[in-house]
């Protein structure tokens, strides 16, 4: 589905450890792990009028913007690290390099002895202001509670998050931390079939689909572009009860910075 690592704009170095639209956009299918042209969108479907309001007035014109172009960042975990690091709250060691799987996917895992119930990783090259992200996950060895986590920090107080519990459960976090308002509702899923998360943050907005159809918007969801200045202002977690293994793979992750791209609103 995309171009290795390579691809990677290097404007972020990484830093070692110490309105009229109403057409559905779809982020781009998966393919082999082979050299690919650029990444295209697939074509509108026919049922798009059913769509909510927010898709033609917010994200239809931001995914036309960047539609055809290449990612700024993008890995499909098929050669090495390209700069992951995993990290456990409270553990005076770390951060390490995320382990990568054999079937060449970013692992997320908190083992059964672990008495952490939050495990994350990062990659400092997605610490972006405005932008349009999109990856596959997948649960592997999990319980129903167990809950993959996306979030992303404006401050060390303020973030905005996304979980996706293996129960068909979503919730999505704004504000901060100390008191999140929340928005939550069920999905579908089809294990073991990959799921394809789709997240635009410009300004004070924010939206999500899952599997290329509209999830969720906020029309405040944060305070404006700001992102946290630290490695680890974007972050996927892990978390779970401790006793058991609590498992997930990402791959496919790309992103779009949106103040590279001319022609947005």
């Amino acid at each position: 589905m995309a171009i290795l690592a390579c691809g990677m704009e290097n404007d972020l170095p990484i830093t070692a450890p110490v309105k009229t639209l109403t057409v559905l956009p779809s982020v781009i299918a998966r393919q082999a792990h082979t050299p690919t042209p650029p990444p295209v969108f697939l074509l509108p479907t026919s049922h798009a009028l059913t769509f909510p309001a927010w898709v033609a007035d917010f994200s239809d014109p931001i995914l036309m913007a960047v539609k055809g172009k290449q990612p700024n960042v993008q890995d499909d975990f098929t050669g090495l690290n390209q700069g992951w690091f995993y990290f456990i709250p409270d553990n005076p060691g770390g951060p390490f390099y995320a382990h990568i799987e054999e079937d060449k996917a970013l692992l997320i895992k908190l083992p059964s002895e672990n008495e952490n119930r939050d495990y994350w990783v990062y990659n400092p090259k997605l610490t972006r202001k405005d932008f349009v992200l999109s990856f596959d996950f997948r649960f592997e060895e999990s319980q129903p509670e167990d809950t993959v986590r996306f979030q992303f920090d404006q401050t060390a107080d303020q973030s905005v998050a996304l979980d996706l519990s293996k129960s068909q459960i979503w919730t999505l976090h704004w504000g901060s931390r100390a008191d999140w308002q929340s928005t939550t509702d069920a999905y579908d899923s089809f294990a073991p079939e990959r799921i394809t998360v789709l997240i635009v943050m410009q300004g004070e907005e924010c939206a999500v689909y899952l599997n290329d159809t509209p999830l969720a918007y906020l029309n405040k969801c944060r305070t404006g572009s700001i992102a946290r200045s630290s490695p680890w202002a974007v972050t996927f977690h892990m978390l779970a009860e401790p006793g058991h293994i609590a498992a997930a793979t990402v791959d496919n992750i790309k992103l779009w910075d949106l103040d590279k791209i001319t022609g947005l609103p």
